[in-house]
């Protein structure tokens, strides 16, 4: 018996069912890798809020972030000054914690041990003679190296400390993974930080990512915040 093949119109027809059961799939997986991604930033970033936590009930106050408040607060007398202003921010809450000052150090072990999250966007580093391990106590023979956190997405996470915020001295420029950079100044920071409705500020600090599209919106759209975002609660 002689055997039909198939016809070009079925031929297609069912190519054209596996490109729609492929795209179903490649969605599908793209949005639980975003899932997943996210849910990483928001591990890192909570992860974060308790060595911060930990490190203001033995100091009183959260991380400074600058190197020049970090020095009036944990190694009076001595001046410390950060080599850019690349991402002081987050540079300097990782030193604060690194410290085992006051029964520190504050900074989870296996976050920082992490190489896919601790890295050195801006490649800048306190230079030895001005920062002695004694200082800060940070463990004799560990880097020097100025440290931040980045998300999945490979940009640094933003830390603002509120005091400094108010007091106008904020100033520093964001290096993203791409090698561009994002200015943060106190003037657009106090502004976009405020409650839309009551005017407050998020409690002691604010620390984010800017989230998937690498914009930031100080805790709006996509990023992923450190206090509850103020359209969540509208």
């Amino acid at each position: 018996m002689h055997r039909r093949g198939f016809t070009l119109i079925e031929i297609m027809i069912v190519i054209g069912i596996i490109v729609i059961l492929m795209a179903v799939l490649v969605v599908a997986f793209s949005g639980a890798f975003s899932k997943s991604e996210q849910a990483e930033a928001t591990a890192t970033i909570q992860t974060l809020k308790t060595n911060i936590d930990s490190y203001s009930s033995r100091w009183g106050t959260a991380p400074p972030g600058n190197m020049q408040d970090l020095a009036a607060l944990m190694m009076p007398n001595q001046v410390l000054a950060a080599p850019n202003k690349e991402n002081e921010g987050i540079e300097t809450l990782i030193l604060a914690l690194r410290s085992r000052k006051e029964n520190g150090p504050y900074l989870d072990v296996p976050l920082f041990a992490d190489d896919k999250r601790r890295t050195n966007l801006d490649m800048d580093m306190v230079v030895e003679s001005a920062l002695a391990p004694q200082a800060l106590d940070i463990e004799v023979g560990t880097s020097r190296d100025l440290f931040e956190f980045v998300d999945p997405w490979g940009n640094p996470l933003v830390y603002v400390n509120i005091v400094e915020l108010r007091n106008g001295r904020l100033d520093q420029n964001v290096t993203l993974g791409n090698g561009t950079q994002v200015r943060i100044t106190a003037q657009e920071a106090q502004d976009a930080l405020r409650h839309p409705t009551t005017g407050a500020y998020p409690s002691d600090y604010a620390l984010w990512s800017f989230g998937p599209d690498g914009i930031n919106q100080y805790g709006r759209g996509d990023d992923i915040t450190s206090w509850p975002k103020y359209e969540d609660e509208e």
